[in-house]
């Protein structure tokens, strides 16, 4: 294993740029619409309960990979095909935010720049930064993450001369099952996607912090993004925001005399560049892992290409990319976001009762 570490603060920034990611372009939980709030307080209650699923794992399994976990709970065979599996899983996903960032880029900042270019040259940059190791990765989350919720205090204190405060009303007028199911789609995206962060649990350098930096980043992240919703909501209105592609977009071009639309084109840098980062480095880890490859680096070019195709070739058009995203990634994700580790941590608790009891015997 690269024998890197990153601190405490490292890993919350990371985990929390990670959670940022595409939602400082795109409204989560939308499809509750002025109800949104209360399906992404659910939806971040059961998320952070799902991370705190991913740190009991890493707890009773400690300086271990999602990939060692996965060989030694389930056999060399079946644990190398799921981190197969993982590794699809986490390219899959790259390549997800690749599009996000993409689309958005080449529909509002550069119209006249083909998606593929802007895409590559975005990822010439993060290969950089993927090959330079978990360190350079730590160090550069902790030097950027902070400009995302700083741009979001920015953006929502200019706009508050133009707020209205009765918009998400009323509550639930179309019942509690949007809020249930918007609040689950919250939950695989973006808390379940931090399955991820087993690859990297193993280089926090101070194990016993885990179980907080992971629980104080979920509790900031859901802070920020339902205050960037009620932002939106207070200036659009709930129709328009509905209708909107990139509600905190449309919200920052409202702000009088000011045109802060670059800070929006860097927060998505900044939070779609960490969690492709995270993801890459999670998929070529693993991978190398699997294939008995001595050093990662090897693969993240190849890695990344692939992402880069994928992104593009996958979806057709925005309205599909977002459809897809919405009624399908939720349940697509359950495989690798909730079954498999649930099912590691139940072995990894019977394990450590066996050991117990041996101990105790003897």
């Amino acid at each position: 294993m690269e024998k890197a570490r990153i601190s405490s603060i490292q890993l919350f920034l990371l985990l929390s740029g990670f959670l940022f990611g595409s939602t400082v372009i795109l409204g989560p939980a939308g499809e509750a619409k002025n109800d949104a709030w209360l399906a992404m307080l659910i939806g971040g209650l059961g998320g952070t309960l799902l991370m705190g699923v991913y740190v009991a794992i890493a707890t009773l399994n400690p300086s271990k990979t999602l990939v060692d976990i996965l060989k030694e709970k389930t056999g060399k065979v079946i644990g190398s095909i799921l981190a197969l599996l993982y590794v699809w899983y986490f390219i899959h996903l790259a390549s997800l935010v690749f599009r996000d960032f993409g689309e958005f880029i080449s529909t509002v900042t550069f119209p006249e720049t083909p998606m593929v270019v802007v895409i590559g040259l975005f990822a010439v940059v993060l290969v950089y930064a993927v090959n330079s190791g978990i360190e350079v990765m730590g160090r550069l989350g902790e030097l950027l993450v902070p400009v995302i919720p700083i741009v979001v205090l920015i953006i929502s204190l200019s706009l508050i001369t133009v707020f209205d405060y009765t918009a998400f009303f009323p509550i639930l007028e179309n019942g509690i099952t949007p809020v249930l199911k918007a609040a689950f789609t919250f939950i695989a995206f973006p808390f379940g996607e931090t399955v991820a962060f087993l690859m990297l649990f193993p280089h926090l350098n101070k194990k016993e912090n885990l179980k907080k930096v992971v629980f104080i980043s979920a509790a900031f992240s859901t802070v920020i993004i339902i205050t960037t919703f009620f932002r939106d909501i207070f200036v659009l209105g709930s129709d328009l925001m509905s209708r909107s592609t990139f509600a905190p977009h449309s919200a920052s071009l409202l702000i009088p005399g000011i045109n802060v639309e670059p800070l929006i084109d860097i927060n998505l840098l900044i939070g779609g560049g960490t969690k492709i980062s995270v993801c890459i480095y999670a998929a070529t880890r693993a991978l190398s892992q699997v294939a008995g490859i001595d050093d990662y680096r090897k693969l993240t070019r190849a890695v990344t290409t692939f992402c880069i195709v994928l992104s593009i070739w996958v979806h057709e058009n925005m309205i599909d990319l977002f459809t897809w995203a919405t009624n399908v990634w939720p349940y697509y994700s359950m495989l690798f976001q909730i079954i498999i580790p649930l099912l590691l941590l139940v072995l990894s608790v019977r394990e450590k009762n066996k050991s117990s009891n041996a101990r105790t015997k003897s």
